[in-house]
């Protein structure tokens, strides 16, 4: 009996046993010639048609489904391309009936998903994944499996570059964090957390995240001394100023980052020595497409964390530098390094004082990048406390001078 005979007895068939065991060997025949790749994909495509038609009934289109996404699967002569082809015509077919379909659709959807991983295709496997039926009231769910599934989703989003979509899913993971036991899914979550916010630019909070999970023992070696990298990379790329300070601090007393093949940028920062570009380079060719992208200023995160690494540097060598000097020493414009000075005193990331006439810097060598900088309130009652210093003497020249004149404007 041919195929097409097979598949119209098992319709006529009125027991549901029947049907079901008829399906099933079929679909083993289909897979037995499995190495005709084009007839086996052809069959299975008209197998799901027939078996997911509403006059068979639904325990015996959700058996045969089931069947079929376990024996796609297991059909190692069939290729990924035709498993695909498959499986996207099984979705097409419940398409309209997905409710009535939702573990199957959930199999489907997981197997398809794994291939385009190994594809490397990340957005459609994330994309796949986002139509895995969770919220449903048809059957139960455990927290667990949807932890499972929000988590993998962040993971294939991350690796498209996706950090904003990936935080949504993160956002929703994390709500059934606490009811969740599996170690691997916590342990991707903290690590998925870490990668979101160094994707956001965030990155002190993502090298201490990474710096935490490095010391997690049941990570594997190598996968914690990269983990402790990132954690260095990230210290590097923050901005200048106490907090970073902290953390180069942790990561340079930590022994296992002398054996970090960055470890040489990390004592110059942690020692406050001056970066030269050729050093900054090789640092920038080990960077990430998200870590190199530019700010509104036309500058990349790495360049704004070396200019203000080295005018700390500078802070400690010098009393005070010209406008043109400092500019010179950071490889940016004057005008620049004035601004960036300017920026990270009165965010208190810097101790000094800017003069703008004689075009000069002071450095306030009593604070250092380990201590808190003076607060903004304080700078600026010192600053009306000068001029109005300056105002009074102005007022004694004047009156020395023309006394009779002073005399009349204050009696009035």
């Amino acid at each position: 009996m041919d195929f097409d005979s097979r598949l119209a007895s098992i319709g006529l068939a009125t027991n549901q046993k029947d049907k079901i065991k008829g399906y099933q060997d079929l679909l083993a025949a289909i897979l037995e010639h499995q190495d005709d790749h084009a007839t086996a994909t052809a069959h299975l495509e008209l197998f799901v048609t027939a078996a997911t038609e509403e006059s068979v009934g639904l325990v015996v289109s959700r058996q045969a489904l089931t069947d079929l996404t376990a024996a796609v699967e297991g059909a190692a002569q069939l290729p990924a391309e035709n498993k695909k082809r498959v499986y996207k015509h099984a979705l097409d077919k419940v398409q309209g009936r997905v409710v009535s379909f939702e573990e199957q659709v959930s199999s489907i959807r997981n197997n398809l998903a794994s291939i385009y991983e190994d594809e490397e295709d990340w957005a459609e496997a994330a994309q796949v994944l986002q139509g895995i039926p969770l919220d449903s009231g048809h059957r139960i769910i455990s927290n667990e499996f949807k932890v499972g599934i929000y988590i993998r989703i962040v993971r294939l989003l991350l690796e498209d570059d996706e950090a904003i979509s990936a935080e949504a899913y993160l956002n929703r993971a994390s709500v059934l964090m606490r009811d969740t036991k599996d170690i691997s899914l916590q342990l991707t979550f903290k690590l998925s957390q870490a990668k979101i916010s160094d994707f956001k630019n965030k990155f002190l909070e993502a090298s201490s995240r990474y710096h935490e999970i490095s010391y997690i023992q049941d990570i594997d070696y190598d996968e914690r001394m990269q983990i402790l990298s990132a954690a260095v990379v990230c210290a590097v790329l923050a901005g200048a100023g106490p907090q970073r300070s902290r953390m180069l601090a942790t990561l340079y007393k930590d022994d296992r980052s002398q054996r970090l093949p960055h470890y040489s940028i990390l004592e110059k920062m942690y020692l406050d020595r001056v970066l030269r570009s050729n050093e900054v380079s090789e640092f920038a060719s080990t960077l990430k497409q998200h870590q190199l992208a530019l700010l509104p200023d036309n500058t990349t995160v790495l360049d704004r964390a070396v200019i203000e690494h080295n005018l700390l540097s500078a802070s400690k060598i010098y009393n005070n530098i010209s406008f043109e000097e400092l500019g010179a020493l950071l490889g940016v414009k004057a005008e620049q390094a004035e601004a960036r000075a300017s920026k990270m005193m009165g965010e208190g990331r810097m101790s000094g004082s800017i003069d703008q006439i004689e075009r000069l810097i002071f450095f306030d060598r009593t604070h250092g990048a380990h201590h808190d900088a003076p607060m903004l309130s304080t700078l600026w009652d010192a600053s009306i406390q000068d001029l109005c210093g300056h105002v009074e003497e102005l007022v004694g020249v004047i009156g020395a001078k023309y006394p009779d004149y002073v005399a009349a404007k204050i009696a009035i």
